[in-house]
């Protein structure tokens, strides 16, 4: 992750790709969520789409160099915890739907690697070890929801519930 190397593009670049990929998931998870807890999945949804939103701009704007790594740094860790935040709420307001506990457990996983990515960075940059562990685990976990996700709607096993119009 050296600044300016390529490996700090590319990995700035897939994090565009990967919080735009995660907006239709996270309407998914809302709308599954909002069967339990009702408005309160619209918060929860709200916030997570975005600070996605959010961190995709950013890091867009990083990519396209038309911000510098120290003028969004704050900025884009700050907002990548409340990614992890929205992936901690999503794994407790889905607790009463058909979502399987381990999908939960890896988007709570998630969320707190998110969260420890940020804390880890801004304490001691990509050398910290809180950083190195967290985004590790972020990784994996994130990784483990997102193809498991998948794996349930293609297989059928999880739809999107029908709305009562």
């Amino acid at each position: 992750f050296s600044r300016g190397g390529r490996w700090g593009t590319w990995n700035d670049a897939s994090s565009v790709v990967l919080m735009l990929a995660m907006i239709p998931v996270a309407l998914l998870l809302t709308i599954i969520a909002l069967e339990v807890v009702t408005t309160v999945a619209l918060a929860i949804g709200a916030v997570g789409i975005g600070a996605m939103l959010v961190l995709a701009a950013l890091q867009a704007l990083l990519v396209a160099g038309r911000v510098t790594y120290e003028q969004t740094k704050v900025a884009v860790l700050a907002v990548g915890g409340v990614v992890g935040v929205w992936y901690l709420l999503t794994a407790i307001a889905t607790g009463s739907t058909g979502l399987p506990d381990g999908l939960r457990l890896a988007a709570a996983v998630a969320g707190l690697g998110f969260i420890g990515v940020g804390i880890g960075f801004l304490r001691g940059g990509q050398d910290d070890r809180l950083a190195q562990v967290a985004g590790l685990t972020l990784f994996v976990a994130s990784l483990v929801f997102q193809v498991w996700i998948g794996a349930l709607l293609l297989a059928g096993s999880l739809t999107i519930p029908a709305w009562d119009a």
